[in-house]
C-alpha cells in the first residue's frame, strides 16, 4: 500500500510552486507537450488542485510569463536605482549577464516565442508586445544614433535575441564575447 505524501502549502505557496514547475516543464517540453496533468503529477497534487488555482493551462502561460517579465523588470529596475545609471550600455550588458546566469529562463522564453509565432497561440500577442515594450523602455537611453532611438533599440534587441538562441544551440559560442565585441562596435557608431 502506497501512503499519499502530500505536502500542504499555503495558496500563495502553491501558486508559486505551479508556476515554477510549469515553467521547467515548458521550457523542457515546448506549451504543446505541457499538460495540467502532469504538472499536477509532478507537484503531488490532483488535476483538481491545479485548477483550484489556475482556471486553464492558457491561464498559468501567460502567468509564467508574467512572471518572467516581472524578475526582468525587478533586475532592470534595481540596477537603474542602485547604479543610477541612464546608458543603455549598462543596462544591457546586465541583462545579458543575467540572462548566461540563466539559460533555463532563456531556453523557455525561445521555445515559446518560436510556438508563438501562430496567430491562435495564447501566447502569440504577449511576444508581439514584448519586443515593442522592450523598444520602449530602451528608447530614452538611445539617443545620439542617425535613426530613432526605437529602431535602434528594436535591432539591439533583435541581435541579442538570435545571439541567445545560437548560445543555447551551441554553448560554446561565447555569448558574452559575442555581445561585447558587438555592443563595443555598435555603441561606437554613436557620434
Amino acid at each position: 500500500m502506497t501512503i499519499s505524501t502530500r505536502v500542504r502549502l499555503t495558496a500563495d505557496r502553491r501558486r508559486a510552486q505551479l508556476v515554477k514547475e510549469a515553467s521547467a516543464m515548458i521550457a523542457e517540453s515546448g506549451f504543446q507537450g505541457f499538460s495540467i496533468a502532469g504538472l499536477a503529477q509532478r507537484c503531488s497534487i490532483s488535476r483538481a488542485g491545479v485548477l483550484h488555482h489556475f482556471e486553464s493551462r492558457e491561464e498559468l502561460l501567460i502567468e509564467v510569463l508574467n512572471e518572467k517579465e516581472r524578475e526582468s523588470e525587478e533586475l532592470t529596475n534595481d540596477f537603474l536605482e542602485r547604479e543610477g545609471a541612464r546608458e543603455a550600455r549598462a543596462v544591457l550588458d546586465l541583462l545579458v549577464r543575467h540572462n548566461i546566469a540563466r539559460p533555463e529562463h532563456m531556453r523557455l522564453l525561445a521555445v515559446l516565442s518560436a510556438e508563438a509565432l501562430t496567430s491562435t497561440h495564447p501566447a502569440h500577442d504577449y511576444f508581439k508586445m514584448r519586443m515593442r515594450r522592450g523598444a520602449q523602455q530602451l528608447t530614452p537611453l538611445l539617443g545620439g544614433f542617425d535613426r530613432s532611438p526605437y529602431d535602434v533599440a528594436i535591432e539591439i534587441l533583435s541581435f541579442m535575441d538570435g545571439l541567445q538562441l545560437t548560445w543555447l544551440r551551441d554553448p560554446d559560442v561565447d555569448l558574452w564575447d559575442r555581445w561585447t565585441s558587438f555592443a563595443d562596435a555598435y555603441f561606437a557608431r554613436r557620434p
